[in-house]
C-alpha cells in the first residue's frame, strides 16, 4: 500500500487542514476530530483503497485500516 497516497487522499476528502482539529491513532484506526462534518466526504474516504470502514463516534471520524496497517505507516 502506498501510505503517502492514502494519506493525501484522506487529507483531501476530509477538508484539508482547515477542517482538521486533531488527529490520533490506535493499532487499527485513524481518529480525526473534524471542525465541520458537512465539509467531510466520509463516503469518499471509505472508497479509498486500503480503508476498510469509516464512521463517526464520540465526535471523531474513525477510519478503519485493520491490524498492523497504522503501525506500518508510521
Amino acid at each position: 500500500m502506498d501510505y503517502r497516497k492514502v494519506a493525501e487522499q484522506i487529507y483531501e476528502k476530509v477538508g484539508k487542514k482547515e477542517n482538521l482539529i486533531s488527529a490520533a491513532h490506535c493499532a487499527i484506526r485513524l481518529r480525526l476530530v473534524i471542525a465541520d462534518n458537512d465539509k467531510c466526504g466520509s463516503e469518499a474516504v471509505e472508497e479509498i483503497k486500503g480503508v476498510k470502514g469509516v464512521f463517526f463516534a464520540s465526535d471523531q471520524l474513525q477510519i478503519i485500516f485493520g491490524t498492523g496497517t497504522i503501525r506500518s505507516a508510521l
